[in-house]
């Protein structure tokens, strides 16, 4: 079902042609009329299409006596009068996928559907603004452990975002855990989802995904989206996944979260998620008018439940703004506990990770009493700082990763760590990488 789950605010497949075109002119006052024709057809297109019918009488209700009220009298930009109806809707619907907007040159190209040269501008517009986006992916990277890191803020149509996802999953198929940030990702086609989903298996039939729509008479139909028996290029089924959610985490991405979180497939880290679990579709209103309505539900094959008006719930909780160097940190743990041979190798890179999370503090007062001779290295502080002086020649800043743990300053090879007895401190150790440690004596 092609974007089936339409972004809140972004609708890719059917709205970005008009979203390239002059923006709407806000010279357009609405009359009592419009307002009131447009209400009407929002009721009828909620009679129609809304998945939950034993709502539409409510919200209907609501609608019709904010009418009478005079609550829309005053409103007459189109654009201020959509956001009115949209937050409306949710009030009454408590249904995040609502929304309604004014756009009279997309209304204008659905309208002309049947004409092919039409759809054909709509299309390569929108294929224009995917690539743009780059489909959707904006980062990809690999932070220190190999550990891969995959950033994408929507779920473009793998029909022409396939192989931009197949090139993105490629390069990240040789790292050892995987972080999926889908902290600013809204949705969008849940067939994106399904996709990247598949990399995660070694060809295992599972189903993803029940949903269930109505047909024109109401009549519910069920279907089921499972992995894909192959995807291009390597899979990563035995690697670690970490998803990383926020309060803003929304649709698409939160049934990619989900539904992965519950065949016990990957770790989310960070925030409850929105909690918008429904699909939706674009209909058409009077007067330049569109309105998003929710048309269908999702339940997880596993737990036939969802996460509407809920949110999905992270395994670790955490800061949005903490949930990458938090995941990261799970990964490097879970692999050193997992590989004893390259536990030194992974455990190197945790202090600097979680010194980046939290900038290490030392008092001045602690950093002064590591002052000395050491051999040839003198410890000496300077301007609120510790430097490193090796010989009269040179002299390197010490970046504290713990209160007596040191980088130093463009040197990877080794770190300072500061020994004491009884409170008294009596030298270094180099440590390297590789767990070896070498003990230089303070004078």
């Amino acid at each position: 079902m092609k974007h089936l789950f339409a972004l809140l605010f972004l609708t890719f497949s059917m709205g970005s042609y008009a979203q390239n075109q002059s923006a709407p002119k806000e010279e357009v006052k609405l009359t009592e009329l419009n307002k009131k024709q447009i209400i009407d057809s929002l009721a009828q297109q909620l009679e129609e299409f809304y998945i939950r019918p034993n709502a539409v009488g409510d919200i209907k209700k609501k609608l019709n006596e904010n009418y009478k009220k005079g609550l829309y009298k005053n409103i007459n930009k189109p654009n201020d009068f959509a956001g009115k109806l949209s937050s409306d809707l949710i009030e009454a619907s408590k249904d995040l996928h609502f929304a309604v907007r004014y756009d009279p040159e997309w209304t204008e190209s659905q309208l002309k559907k049947g004409d092919k040269e039409v759809q054909k501008k709509i299309k390569a517009v929108e294929l224009a603004e995917a690539k743009k986006k780059n489909f959707g992916f904006q980062q990809a990277r690999i932070l220190e452990g190999n550990i891969g890191y995959l950033k994408f803020d929507y779920f473009e149509d793998p029909a022409i975002g396939s192989e931009t996802a197949a090139a993105t999953m490629q390069f990240l198929s040789s790292t050892d855990a995987l972080i999926i940030d889908l902290r600013q990702n809204n949705g969008g086609a849940m067939e994106m989802g399904q996709f990247l989903s598949s990399y995660f298996y070694s060809g295992k039939e599972l189903p993803l995904y029940k949903y269930y729509t109505n047909d024109k008479n109401r009549k519910k139909v069920e279907r089921e989206m499972w992995l894909l028996p192959s995807v291009p290029g390597k899979r990563m089924e035995d690697v670690d996944i970490y998803i990383l959610t926020s309060n803003t985490t929304f649709s698409a991405a939160e049934w990619m979260s989900y539904s992965l979180q519950n065949l016990k497939r990957v770790t989310i880290v960070g925030e409850k998620t929105a909690g918008g679990a429904h699909p939706i579709d674009r209909k058409i209103l009077p007067n330049g008018f569109s309105v998003n309505i929710p048309f269908g539900e999702v339940k997880d094959p596993i737990t036939n439940t969802d996460f509407e008006g809920k949110g999905v719930t992270p395994d670790v909780l955490c800061k949005s703004e903490e949930a990458v160097n938090t995941s990261h940190i799970l990964a490097l743990q879970k692999l050193s506990a997992k590989n004893k041979e390259l536990a030194n190798h992974l455990d190197w890179y945790v202090p600097i990770v979680k010194n980046r999370q939290k900038k290490a503090n030392v008092d001045a007062v602690i950093l002064k009493s590591y002052q000395g001779k050491y051999g040839k290295v003198e410890l000496k502080y300077e301007n609120d700082n510790l430097y490193y002086k090796w010989n009269n020649i040179a002299t390197l800043l010490l970046i504290p990763l713990e209160q007596d743990l040191f980088l130093l300053d463009g040197i990877d090879e080794f770190r300072i760590k500061i020994v004491s007895e009884n409170n008294v401190v009596t030298g270094f150790k180099r440590i390297y990488q590789d767990g070896q440690e070498k003990f230089y004596k303070k004078e």
